[in-house]
C-alpha cells in the first residue's frame, strides 16, 4: 500500500502558476484531473444503494430449509447496501478536495464563488427538477403526497433533518436527503481548504472523525433511532467526508501500484467490513437495541470498508476499467435520483401483493418463485433507471455542465 506511483501529469502541489492568466489555466490540458476508475467505483456505490432499496428482504416472508438460509443472507446484503451512500460521500470529498488543492497550487488561491457556482450548476438543476416532479406526483397519487413542511425542508437543502424528525415519505424524492447532507458540508468546505491550508485542513479532518463518533455515542446513549435519527444526522455522516478529504491530502495525486489480485483481496476485505457492520451489529434492525459502543464500532467498520473499496479501485489500469461502467458512473447522479421512482413502478407491476404472498405455502419452490420475481423487479427497474438517467444527463444536466466549465480552474472529466 505504500508503493505509490506519481501521476502522468505534473504535480499540482509543487508548481505555482499564479502568474499565468486564469483563462489559460482553465484551458490547459496539463491541469486536468480525472480518474475513470473512480467513476466505476461511483457506479458500485449506486448499485449498493439500489440493492438496499430494491431487494425485498425475503427473510420477512415464510420460508424453510435452504431458502430460509439464503433469505437471511439476502437480508444482510440488502442492509449493507445502504453504506453506498457513505462511499459516495467519501468519493465526493476526495475528488473535490483534490481539485481545490490543485486550483490553489495553479492559481495561488481558491475561488470560493466559482466553487459555489460549479456546485449549483452540477447539483441543483436535476435536484430541483426531480423535487418538483415529486410534488406533482404527490398531487396526482395520494400515496405519494408530500406535506408542505417536507417540501420546504428539501427546498432549503435540509431534508435530512426533517426526515430524521418526522420520518421517511413513500414519495420517490426520499433519497434526496443525502444531497442535503452533501450540500451542507460543501457550504463550508472551500473556506476550510482556502483559509486553513494543508496542515489545518488535515487537523480539521482529524477533529471531525472523533467528533462524529462522539455524536454517534451521545445520540445512541440518548436512545435515538439508529436507522433514522442517527443515520440521517449530518455530523454523523461528516466522518466520511473527512476521510475522503484526508485521502486526497495524504495521497497528493498519487495512486497505489497494485496488481489485480491484490485489488481483489482488498475489495473482498471491504465487502467483509460492510457485512460485519450489518450482520454483526444489526445496523438496520429497529427491533435490536445496540449499545453506544457497538454503534460506534459499526460505523468504524463501514468507514474502513469504504477506504478499502477506494484503494481497490484507485489506480486501476485502463484495460481493467470497462467503458460501459465508466459511463454508468458518469451518470450515477441521475441513477441515484431516479432509482426509487423506477423501483416503485416495477414493484407495483411485478411483485406479489401481501395476500398473494401469504397464500403461498412454505416450500422451497415457492421461495424460488419469489426470488425470481425479485430478480425481475430489479432488472426492469435498473433498465428504467439507466434510461431515465441517460435522458436526464443528455437533455437536462449536460447544458448546465457546459456552463459549469466557465467557472472551472482544473478540468475533470469531459462533459
Amino acid at each position: 500500500m505504500n508503493n505509490l506511483a506519481t501521476p502522468l501529469v505534473h504535480s499540482p502541489y509543487t508548481v505555482n502558476q499564479s502568474h499565468v492568466p486564469v483563462p489559460l489555466i482553465r484551458l490547459a490540458a496539463a491541469d486536468r484531473f480525472y480518474r475513470p476508475e473512480l467513476d466505476v467505483l461511483r457506479f458500485f456505490a449506486f448499485l449498493s444503494v439500489f440493492l438496499y432499496h430494491g431487494l425485498p428482504g425475503l427473510v420477512n416472508t415464510r420460508h424453510s430449509g435452504i431458502v430460509a438460509q439464503a433469505a437471511l443472507y439476502e437480508t444482510i446484503i440488502k442492509g449493507a447496501g445502504r453504506f453506498g451512500v457513505c462511499l459516495f460521500f467519501l468519493l465526493s470529498a476526495y475528488l473535490i478536495t483534490e481539485l481545490l488543492c490543485r486550483e490553489r497550487a495553479n492559481t495561488g488561491t481558491i475561488h470560493v464563488g466559482s466553487f459555489y457556482s460549479r456546485r449549483i450548476l452540477r447539483i441543483w438543476p436535476l435536484y430541483f427538477a426531480f423535487l418538483f416532479a415529486g410534488v406533482l406526483l404527490g398531487l396526482a397519487i395520494q400515496d405519494y403526497r408530500i406535506e408542505p413542511h417536507r417540501i420546504e425542508a428539501f427546498l432549503l437543502l435540509s431534508g435530512n433533518w426533517y426526515v430524521a424528525r418526522i420520518g421517511c415519505s413513500a414519495n420517490p424524492i426520499a433519497p434526496l436527503w443525502s444531497i442535503s447532507v452533501e450540500e451542507q458540508f460543501y457550504l463550508a468546505w472551500p473556506w476550510v481548504v482556502k483559509l486553513g491550508g494543508r496542515i489545518w485542513t488535515c487537523i480539521i479532518c482529524l477533529i471531525l472523525l472523533p467528533l462524529s463518533s462522539l455524536f454517534l455515542y451521545e445520540l445512541s446513549r440518548a436512545g435515538a433511532n439508529e436507522s433514522s435519527t442517527i443515520w440521517l444526522n449530518s455530523f454523523v455522516q461528516f466522518q466520511f467526508f473527512a476521510l475522503g478529504a484526508l485521502l486526497a491530502l495524504g495521497l497528493r495525486g498519487r495512486v497505489p501500484t497494485l496488481g489485480l489480485a491484490s485489488r481483489v483481496v482488498i475489495f473482498i476485505a471491504g465487502l467483509a467490513c460492510w457485512l460485519v457492520a450489518e450482520g454483526t451489529f444489526h445496523f438496520d434492525r429497529v427491533d435490536i437495541r445496540q449499545s453506544p459502543g457497538s454503534i460506534v464500532a459499526s460505523y468504524a467498520f463501514v468507514a474502513v470498508g469504504c477506504a478499502l473499496f477506494f484503494f481497490s479501485f484507485l489506480g486501476l489500469l485502463p484495460r481493467w476499467v470497462p467503458k460501459p461502467l465508466i459511463y454508468l458512473g458518469k451518470i450515477s447522479y441521475g441513477l441515484y435520483v431516479f432509482h426509487m421512482l423506477c423501483l416503485s413502478v416495477s414493484w407495483r407491476l411485478f411483485w406479489l401483493s401481501e395476500s398473494q404472498r401469504s397464500s403461498l405455502q412454505t416450500t422451497t419452490w415457492n421461495g424460488v418463485v419469489l426470488g425470481a420475481r425479485a430478480v425481475l423487479v430489479l432488472l426492469v427497474s435498473m433498465g428504467m433507471t439507466v434510461m431515465c438517467a441517460t435522458l436526464s444527463y443528455r437533455f437536462l444536466e449536460r447544458p448546465f455542465l457546459k456552463l459549469k466549465q466557465g467557472f472551472t480552474f482544473v478540468c475533470s472529466r469531459n462533459v
